[in-house]
């Protein structure tokens, strides 16, 4: 059962959004809910720039649509719409924003009372949220850099990867999912693809794209060392921009 909490913060955080929770139906596939999936990628810029110090997942979750927007416009011009795949990428995105707008929306409103009610949720992440948002409070970029990672492998094992699995295991969608790992560009421009960095990898798989990400000189590492300004340069971006890679 979520706390009510939750609730009233998520809420704010579709608000903020400007999207219409009853019109975000992933089972319509991905044109269908083209527009709001843009709508979600500028809320991510906007609520990193509410604290660019401090949310480097959500800057970074910005960058990332782009690379969703082009994947999923390439896929639908040779694949059906809707089928598992593009629900399911939908899906993801959905559940994504419901685990963690509200949490960023409350951390702006309210720290300590995000962390009191991180404590009372009951959630099968391998990272506690209340941790990371500490970690984020510190007001030290080594420790908000570790917070902000650990909740990008939450996000990447526990929200993502079972809606993968889900495609992986569908007969039409599991073909063209495959491809994912020759034509998965780098997210921001201080790293590099993933089929030249794991060339025998499998990015459907998290434990591959979790390498991918969390190597020393990968798309974690990199985001983090690009600082501040190379940061906000990057997020402040158009979404074309993004998903032509106008870095």
């Amino acid at each position: 059962m979520e706390h009510p909490i939750q609730t009233t913060f998520l809420q704010k955080a579709y608000r903020n959004a400007g999207i219409d929770p009853g019109n975000w139906h992933p089972e319509r596939g991905f044109r269908a809910n083209e527009s709001t999936l843009e709508r979600l990628y500028l809320y991510y810029q906007a609520l990193y720039f509410k604290q660019p110090g401090a949310f480097w997942w959500a800057g970074l979750a910005r960058l990332t649509g782009g690379q969703v927007l082009f994947g999923m416009r390439n896929a639908v011009r040779i694949m059906r719409d809707p089928c598992v795949m593009t629900q399911q990428i939908v899906a993801v995105a959905k559940d994504i924003f419901e685990n963690l707008a509200w949490q960023h929306e409350l951390f702006l409103h309210d720290p300590e009372l995000l962390f009191q009610v991180c404590e009372t949720i009951h959630t099968r992440h391998e990272h506690p949220y209340a941790d990371c948002w500490r970690l984020l409070y510190s007001g030290d970029a080594e420790r908000i850099g570790r917070g902000n990672r650990m909740l990008l492998e939450n996000e990447q094992c526990h929200t993502i990867q079972p809606h993968y699995d889900i495609i992986r295991k569908d007969n039409y969608a599991r073909p063209y999912f495959r491809l994912t790992r020759f034509v998965m560009r780098n997210i921001h421009p201080h790293h590099r693809r993933f089929i030249v960095e794991f060339p025998l990898g499998d990015i459907t798989r998290f434990a591959d794209r979790w390498r991918w990400i969390s190597h020393p000189r990968g798309m974690w590492a990199r985001w983090v060392a690009a600082g501040e300004t190379e940061r906000s340069r990057l997020v402040a971006l158009s979404n074309e921009a993004v998903v032509k890679h106008r870095w």
